[in-house]
C-alpha cells in the first residue's frame, strides 16, 4: 500500500456540515512510519491538521494552505488482545467499533450512535447517557509533529487539559481500551436503546453540527451522571430558541446542544455564533462552556 498525496483536494465530500474548503495538500499515509516520514520532513512552519468523519470539523470557503491528513480506513484496525482489551485504529468509525465490540461481548455501546472516528472521539473524550471514551482508555498511540511515535499512557487521558496539551500537534494512530464484558445478546438490547435515546436528541433536519459545548465538571456530586455535553445542553435549554439575526444559523430548544443552519454556512460564521452564545451563557447565567468545533484556517 502507497501513501495518497494529492494536491488542492476538494473536501466537500469529506465533510459532513458543507462550509466549503479546500486543501493545499491532502495526505492520506500508508501507514504509521510513513506518516512520521513525512511530518519529520515537513518545514517546521507548515501547518498540519487531522481530519476525521468531519462531524464537528469546518474549514473556511478557501484553500487551507499546510497538510490536512485524513486517515481512513488504512487505520481503522479492531483487534482483541489476549487479555481481552481492544486496540482500535485511529481511524476506525465509532459505529463500526461498537458492532465488532459487540460481537466479541465488550461494552462501548453509548458510542454506537455518536458519529465519527475513534481519533476525533479520543480527541474530543466522546460522551453520551453519562461514559465517556476517555474513562476506558489505556494508553494511545500518535506521531508527533516532529515526526517522532509517542506512547501517551492511561493518566494523560483522565484530565481534560493535560489530553488537550498532549494531543497539540499529535495525530493519534491507535489506542488500546480495557471495556466492560456483558454478554452479546444483553449488549445488542443496549445498544438498539442508545440508538433510540439518540433519535431523540438529534434531528432529522439535513444542516446541523454534531454536540458543539461542553461544560466541564469540577464537582462529581454536582455533574449528576450526566456527560459533559449533557450538562452544557442543560445550560443551553434555557436560552431557548435563538437565532442569530442576518444570518441562517440557530438553536432549537428541543436539541439545544447543537447548531442548525438554513443553508451552507462559511465556518468563520459557524465560529462567531458559537462564540455569541457562548456570551451569552456567561453573561446571563456565569456559566462558562468549552466549544468543540475545530475551525481550520480560520481568518480571525
Amino acid at each position: 500500500m502507497e501513501r495518497t498525496l494529492k494536491q488542492h483536494k476538494d473536501l466537500s465530500e469529506l465533510i459532513r456540515f458543507p462550509s466549503g474548503g479546500s486543501a493545499k495538500t491532502f495526505l492520506q499515509p500508508a501507514h504509521m512510519t510513513d506518516l512520521g516520514e513525512y511530518l519529520r520532513d515537513l518545514p517546521q512552519e507548515t501547518q498540519v491538521e487531522v481530519l476525521g468523519s468531519g462531524s464537528n470539523t469546518f474549514f473556511s470557503s478557501g484553500c487551507f494552505d499546510g497538510v490536512l491528513v485524513y486517515l481512513g480506513a488504512r487505520f481503522g484496525g479492531f483487534e482483541v488482545l489476549s487479555d481481552r482489551t481492544v486496540r482500535v485504529g485511529g481511524g476506525a468509525l465509532t459505529g463500526d467499533v461498537v458492532k465488532k465490540a459487540v460481537l466479541h461481548g465488550l461494552d462501548v455501546t453509548f458510542l454506537g450512535a455518536v458519529p465519527g472516528t475513534i481519533g476525533g472521539a479520543i480527541a474530543s473524550n466522546a460522551s453520551f447517557i453519562g461514559r465517556s471514551l476517555c474513562d476506558h482508555i489505556l494508553r494511545a498511540t500518535v506521531v508527533l509533529r516532529d515526526g517522532n511515535i509517542q506512547t501517551l499512557k492511561r493518566d494523560v487521558f483522565e484530565h481534560s487539559d493535560r489530553r488537550t496539551a498532549a494531543l497539540r500537534n499529535a495525530v493519534i494512530v491507535q489506542a488500546v481500551f480495557a471495556l466492560p464484558q456483558r454478554a452479546p445478546e444483553k449488549l445488542k438490547v443496549a445498544l438498539a436503546d442508545v440508538k433510540r435515546q439518540h433519535e431523540d436528541m438529534f434531528p432529522t433536519a439535513p444542516l446541523y453540527t454534531g454536540h458543539v459545548f461542553s461544560r466541564k465538571i469540577e464537582n462529581a456530586d454536582d455533574a449528576n451522571h450526566k456527560s459533559p455535553t449533557d450538562q452544557a445542553a442543560w445550560v443551553l435549554r434555557r436560552l431557548g430558541e435563538f437565532r442569530w439575526a442576518g444570518t441562517g444559523l440557530y438553536l432549537d430548544s428541543a436539541f439545544p446542544n447543537i447548531i442548525f443552519s438554513q443553508d451552507s454556512a462559511d465556518a468563520s460564521r459557524l465560529a462567531e455564533f458559537a462564540e455569541v452564545i457562548r456570551d451569552r451563557c456567561r453573561n446571563e447565567f456565569g456559566i462558562n462552556l468549552e466549544c468543540n468545533l475545530k475551525i481550520i484556517d480560520d481568518p480571525r
